[in-house]
C-alpha cells in the first residue's frame, strides 16, 4: 500500500540510456510506490506487456508514462506519437499520461499538430487514462517570450482541451516564480508533481546545455527552493495525485548504485514526511 495517498514515484528519465531494469531495480530498492516510464529505446525494444510484467515484478508498476527524452523513429510527427502513447499507456493499465507543451517554434503549427495528436490519443484510450500537461523550463533569456514556461498559460491551454497540469517544481524556479504563486494559477487541474530541486552551479558550470544536468532537476532539500508553504498548502487542499522526484542522474549519482539507492530513498523519505500533516519536516 502506498505510504500516503500521493503515491511516490521515481522518474526513469534519470537513468535514460541504460536498461529500463535498472531504473525499476532502483525505484524498489529506495522504497518507491511505482515508476514514471520514461520512454527510451530500451523499454520501446521489449514492449510494453514485458515492462509492466516486469515492474509488477518488482512491486514499482508503471503508474505514469512520459514520452522518450529524445526523438526516436516512428516516435517524431503527429498523429503516430501519440496514438502510440495512447496504445502504451492501455497495455501498461497506467494512471496518467504526461505529455509536454507544443515547441515554441512555428507555435500555431505545433498547436494544430498537438491537437490533432491528442484526438487519435483519445480515440485509443477512450479517455479512460488522463492526460496531463507539463510546464516548461526556461534555458535561454528568449525562452521567456513563450507562453508555455509559465504555469497559468499552460493551465489555459489545458483547460480548453480537458487536460490535467504536470507541475515542474525545478521548471517553476528557473522563470524566478515561487512555488506558491505558481500554484494559485493551476490548482483546479493540478493532478501530479514533477519534483526536483533548483540550484546554480559553479560559473563554469552555468551554462543552458547543462543545466537539466546541474542546475535543473536536483535532489529536493539539496537546492534553493523553498517547499514548506508549498507543501502546507497541499495538504490544506488535500492534494492526493502522484508526486514523481525526476532528478537528474548527476544529482543522484547514478554511476554508483548504492550512493543512487541511498539518494533516492531519502528524498522519498524527505517527500513522504511533507506530505503527512503529522510528521513534521527534517
Amino acid at each position: 500500500m502506498p505510504i500516503t495517498d500521493s503515491p511516490i514515484l521515481f522518474s526513469t528519465g534519470a537513468l535514460y540510456g541504460l536498461p529500463y531494469g535498472a531504473a525499476l531495480r532502483l525505484a524498489a530498492r529506495a522504497g518507491c510506490d511505482g515508476v514514471e516510464l520514461v520512454l527510451d529505446p530500451w523499454s520501446l525494444a521489449a514492449g510494453a506487456a514485458m515492462v509492466r510484467r516486469r515492474a509488477v515484478q518488482l512491486g514499482v508498476p508503471v503508474r505514469v508514462l512520459h514520452p522518450s527524452l529524445f526523438g526516436l523513429p516512428g516516435w517524431k510527427r503527429q498523429p503516430e506519437a501519440f496514438r502510440r502513447l495512447g496504445q502504451w499507456a492501455m497495455e501498461l493499465e497506467c494512471d496518467l499520461i504526461v505529455v509536454h507543451p507544443p515547441r515554441f517554434d512555428d507555435l500555431a503549427d505545433n498547436i494544430r499538430a498537438f491537437d490533432t495528436g491528442l484526438e487519435a490519443l483519445r480515440k485509443v484510450t477512450g479517455s479512460v487514462v488522463p492526460v496531463a500537461i507539463e510546464n516548461s523550463a526556461i534555458f535561454h533569456p528568449r525562452d521567456r517570450r513563450h507562453p508555455f514556461v509559465w504555469p497559468d498559460k499552460v493551465a489555459d491551454f489545458a483547460r480548453e482541451r480537458g487536460l490535467g497540469l504536470t507541475l515542474d517544481t525545478t521548471h517553476v524556479a528557473s522563470t524566478g516564480l515561487s512555488l506558491l504563486e505558481a500554484y494559485r494559477s493551476v490548482s483546479d487541474i493540478l493532478c501530479h508533481l514533477h519534483l526536483s530541486d533548483f540550484r546554480a552551479p559553479v560559473s563554469w558550470l552555468d551554462r543552458p546545455g547543462l543545466d537539466t544536468y546541474v542546475k535543473h532537476h536536483q535532489m529536493p532539500g539539496q537546492g534553493e527552493m523553498d517547499f514548506d508553504p508549498f507543501f502546507l498548502r497541499l495538504r490544506e487542499d488535500g492534494y492526493s495525485g502522484a508526486v514523481t522526484l525526476e532528478v537528474s542522474p548527476v544529482a543522484l549519482g547514478i554511476w554508483w548504485p548504492p550512493t543512487a539507492t541511498a539518494r533516492l530513498a531519502k528524498a522519498r523519505e524527505w517527500v513522504r514526511r511533507r506530505l503527512l500533516p503529522d510528521e513534521p519536516p527534517d
